[in-house]
């Protein structure tokens, strides 16, 4: 009876930890097609920081690349393109680490023209693989 008592215990003390723990959420197609669609590269993520709300998804499916910037250099390593929707904006920043064989890509969200950037996804910006002609 004492076991089972302690493992009950320890069985309830253990619940709130994994209930915290967040599963990693994929990063959504939207946002896949928009940076390989800025780069024109492959984007492979491996970082989803947050839930993209429909309306965002929305916006950023139906954005042609034409009302994104041309991207500028921001430094030797860096470039960033910026997307203005009314009071949403978004900027992917392309850093390329010298040590680094591919370059890193992350969209950032600014839900207000004075609020702090929100992170929404983290890749790695490859070549895309040519199709052979056959």
């Amino acid at each position: 009876m004492k076991i089972a008592l302690n493992i009950l215990l320890l069985a309830v003390s253990v619940a709130p930890v994994f209930s915290q723990t967040k599963l990693a959420t994929t990063t959504p197609p939207a946002v896949v097609s928009v940076v390989e669609g800025l780069t024109g590269k492959q984007f492979v993520p491996d970082t989803a920081y947050t839930a993209l709300s429909t309306e965002d998804a929305t916006l950023l499916a139906k954005e042609p690349r034409a009302n994104w910037d041309i991207p500028r250099e921001s430094g030797k390593y860096m470039t960033y393109s910026n997307l203005v929707v009314g009071t949403r904006s978004y900027q992917l920043l392309i850093a390329k680490d010298p040590k680094e064989e591919f370059a890193k890509a992350t969209l950032l969200r600014y839900t207000t023209p004075t609020s702090k950037p929100e992170p929404i996804a983290r890749g790695t910006l490859k070549p895309k693989a040519v199709e052979k002609a056959k």
